[in-house]
């Protein structure tokens, strides 16, 4: 186990302090096929201010992937544990896609362990055609591995445009996605497709932020309207004519949103 790894419940978890040692904490969680990199964007318009902690969930980048179907409630308990190890008592979440969908599960379940959440690019129910596509993809992985996956799904995260150029950003993204291991990407697609918290948001208590990209094919404006909606006081920060990966392609636009609202709520709460 290395300095930047430590054993949360059943696994190995890497995880990366940056930023201001003193400044409120900000907990950040990737999305599905990535890990801890998928925020290098964010981290130079946080890191004067915020103290944060970056980590790779179960089954991704250098954290354990044992086999097997992962469930939401192992993330959300992976995350808590990860706080409980680092001596957190509350932490602001920020998280896309599968990453929000843990921040959901977080400010439902727990509550006393969450001062504010920013909700990215993410869904709170998993239709029938959300599961038809964990399907396809976990076939798709066994059959051909995450370049094939990559490959069915990079139009889904960026813009064609983005796609066509393959710049630097892109490729970074894609670089680090083909090094997910197949068992971890399977346990983690086999999580989403049993997302349910919709019913529940109206728990949620701390503020709010969700951040949607109006192009988005994965998770559409409306799901970010139905967060939203069953959130009291939830702000709502549209991003126009992008898709799931927008804090990479866009991330001026995306962290002009997100800074000014962590800056608002943290104006008024401490966590750490």
């Amino acid at each position: 186990m290395t300095a930047n790894q430590i054993r949360v419940n059943d696994i190995n978890i890497r995880y990366r302090w940056e930023g201001n040692p003193d400044g409120p904490v900000l907990m950040m969680a990737h999305a599905m096929g990535t890990n801890l990199h998928l925020w290098d964007w964010q981290m130079p318009a946080l890191c004067d201010r915020y103290r944060i902690l970056r980590y790779d969930w179960r089954g991704h980048g250098q954290t354990d992937a044992p086999p097997g179907a992962y469930s939401l409630s192992q993330f959300e308990s992976d995350a808590v544990g990860l706080m409980d190890a680092l001596a957190l008592s509350k932490v602001n979440w920020v998280g896309i896609s599968t990453g929000g969908m843990i921040g959901q599960g977080l400010g439902i379940n727990y509550p006393d362990r969450i001062a504010s959440l920013a909700l990215c690019n993410t869904t709170s129910a998993a239709t029938t055609w959300y599961r038809d596509w964990v399907k396809e993809r976990q076939r798709v992985v066994r059959e051909e591995g995450m370049n094939a996956v990559w490959e069915m799904t990079k139009n889904l995260w960026f813009t064609d445009a983005f796609v066509s150029s393959e710049n630097a950003d892109f490729c970074a993204v894609r670089d680090e996605f083909v090094k997910t291991t197949v068992t971890g990407y399977i346990g983690g697609t086999s999580a989403v497709a049993n997302l349910a918290y919709q019913p529940h948001l109206h728990k949620v208590s701390v503020p709010t932020l969700v951040i949607a990209a109006g192009d988005d094919p994965v998770t559409p404006l409306d799901h970010a309207h139905a967060i939203h909606d069953r959130i009291d006081g939830a702000e709502l920060a549209v991003l126009d004519g992008q898709r799931h990966f927008s804090n990479v392609e866009v991330p001026a636009a995306f962290n002009a949103a997100l800074r000014s609202f962590l800056d608002r709520v943290t104006a008024q709460t401490t966590a750490g």
